[in-house]
């Protein structure tokens, strides 16, 4: 599959719209014929979310219906999408993974034991950084493993170092 491929295109576009969900009850709600849908998102985030109101981020004024936590997943999905970098190697991609967990434990466990404060900055870093390399690679995986694909990116896959 080539960058232009209209798959990776829908790809990389639905994942980088995932940034705008905190705000799309906010859009759509007052929009008649969109407020299922605004609805719909409404219980997608109670579902996944706790959106305790005292951990969302106030933007303009009004409250986003997830936590800040969850702000930084969505936007880091987004952005992973649209800048598309690194591009890791799976066993970077692990090891990205497992230091962005292990920074979102030790927020979850310090906040808990009542170490410090809640902080919406490092809940939004550590929302983020999870999110954020697995989006890019979810585009790449798009771009190379989709069946079907052809071009140059699925003519030369991934090779470690040590393949020469």
């Amino acid at each position: 599959m080539t960058p232009r491929d209209p798959r990776a295109v829908i790809a990389r576009g639905l994942l980088v719209a995932v940034a705008a969900l905190p705000f799309l009850p906010r859009w759509l709600g007052p929009v008649p014929a969109l407020a299922p849908l605004s609805e719909l998102v409404l219980r997608w985030f109670s579902f996944q979310c706790q959106r305790d109101p005292a951990r969302a981020l106030l933007i303009h004024g009004q409250l986003l219906p997830v936590c800040a936590r969850c702000s930084g997943v969505y936007w880091g999905i987004g952005l992973g999408a649209l800048l598309l970098r690194p591009r890791l190697a799976p066993r970077g991609l692990r090891l990205w993974l497992a230091l962005a967990a292990s920074l979102m434990l030790l927020d979850v466990c310090s906040e808990l034991l009542a170490l410090r404060p809640a902080w919406a900055p490092l809940r939004v870093l550590s929302g983020a950084l999870l999110s954020y390399p697995v989006s890019a690679a979810l585009v790449h995986a798009a771009r190379t493993l989709w069946p079907g694909a052809t071009g140059l990116a699925a003519q030369k896959p991934y090779k470690r170092p040590s393949e020469g």
